[in-house]
């Protein structure tokens, strides 16, 4: 518990910028184990863009934590996530399910540059898809449905100037005031086209197929986000193999695999661990090796530069 204090009081004094800000992940628990508690995810996104004055530019609900780039103070990000935390853990109780723990906290990474800011985005979009949750955008638990898609323009909600006082309390179990414009769903709760500014993305990618490419091709992009962040890639045995392709084209004149000698797998092996996260039996299935031939290239000193 000290060490989360600690890393709390250094975020409040972070100043007013862009963040990401990545809630723990779970292990063995779950945040949203229905439709009806995702919506009420979506609902309290909404509820601190106004109660801490944040601007979120994107988001997305896994089932066992939360991501969120946002722009604000440290010290607004901070309150955020415990109002999160307090409000999350008050459903979870009433729905009979455990709470979350003590000690659950969350990372808040300064986004500097619109590089970094593009990278992020590609990273929690992502998300759902690596998850094996949906295809990119078809996810209903965030905003990412909203870039370069019709799907925000299908979906309505009710407008929060049409609802009685008595409904908007039901929905939020809050006194906040939401502003008449936005709108709630009957299934999806608070749609994020009431909050989310779309025109900020469409200016840091090209267009539709540069948004998608990414998302689904920007392996190296998403494997340093997550290890700065200590979360993990699970890639799909032909992602690996889409990987190791490239490499082989990029670092060795494009030769096949079959080609290469043992010192250069040693460095290839190297490189699908170090640079995307890979482990020994992803690895060693990618390049028809052992997983004690990929260990042994993997702790060699020869290959630690």
């Amino acid at each position: 518990m000290i060490k989360y204090r600690k890393q709390r009081e250094k975020y409040r004094n972070m100043g007013k910028g862009y963040y990401h800000l990545v809630t723990d992940g779970w292990k063995g628990g779950i945040i949203f184990n229905s439709v009806a508690q995702f919506a009420y995810g979506m609902m309290l996104i909404g509820l601190i863009s106004i109660k801490y004055s944040l601007v979120i530019y994107d988001f997305t609900l896994m089932p066992n934590h939360i991501h969120i780039i946002i722009s604000g103070t440290g010290n607004d990000a901070v309150e955020a996530f415990l109002y999160l935390k307090r409000k999350l853990n008050q459903r979870l109780s009433a729905d009979g399910f455990p709470t979350l723990p003590d000690d659950y906290g969350f990372k808040l990474v300064p986004i500097e540059d619109e590089k970094q800011m593009r990278d992020t985005i590609i990273y929690v979009d992502r998300n759902h898809y690596e998850k094996m949750l949906s295809v990119p955008g078809g996810y209903p638990w965030g905003s990412s449905y909203l870039y370069y898609s019709q799907l925000g323009l299908m979906i309505k909600g009710k407008k929060v100037s049409d609802m009685t006082i008595r409904e908007l309390q039901n929905w939020t179990g809050s006194k906040v005031n939401l502003p008449p414009n936005w709108q709630i769903h009957p299934v999806f709760g608070l749609l994020p086209v009431s909050f989310i500014n779309t025109c900020f993305i469409k200016k840091l990618f090209k267009g539709p197929k540069d948004y998608a490419t990414h998302l689904v091709k920007d392996y190296e992009t998403c494997a340093n986000i997550a290890m700065s962040i200590g979360e993990e890639i699970d890639y799909e045995d032909y992602e690996v193999r889409d990987i190791v392709s490239r490499l082989l084209a990029q670092d060795y004149m494009g030769m096949p695999l079959s080609k290469l000698d043992g010192n250069e797998k040693g460095r290839l092996a190297v490189t699908l661990h170090r640079r995307y996260g890979l482990s020994p039996e992803a690895i060693a299935r990618a390049m028809s090796l052992s997983v004690h031939l990929v260990n042994q290239f993997i702790n060699a000193k020869d290959y630690r530069k």
